[in-house]
């Protein structure tokens, strides 16, 4: 099964199981988020990214030019605190 289907059929299992009004909502959030040109803006493979400064997991704001001094940087995204 190619990559697309798959990811078809996972999308498919999860709306089932959430109400529909929440799966609109999610539906409409895509809408919004790929009309707005955000999509084309996003960082290629081999871009620079841009200096941030943000919180790490113990919530201390970390400033990406003081940790690139240092070596080389591998940035972690997630989700929500846990």
């Amino acid at each position: 099964m190619a990559l697309k289907d798959e990811l078809k059929t996972l999308r498919e299992r999860a709306e089932a199981k959430r109400p529909s009004e929440t799966v609109a909502t999610m539906r409409r959030a895509v809408d919004e988020l790929r009309a707005s040109g955000a999509p084309g803006r996003v960082l290629k493979a081999g871009d620079p990214a841009p200096r941030f400064a943000l919180p790490d997991g113990n919530e201390r704001i970390v400033d990406s030019q003081t940790l690139l001094a240092r070596g080389p940087l591998v940035v972690t995204f997630y989700r929500g605190r846990w």
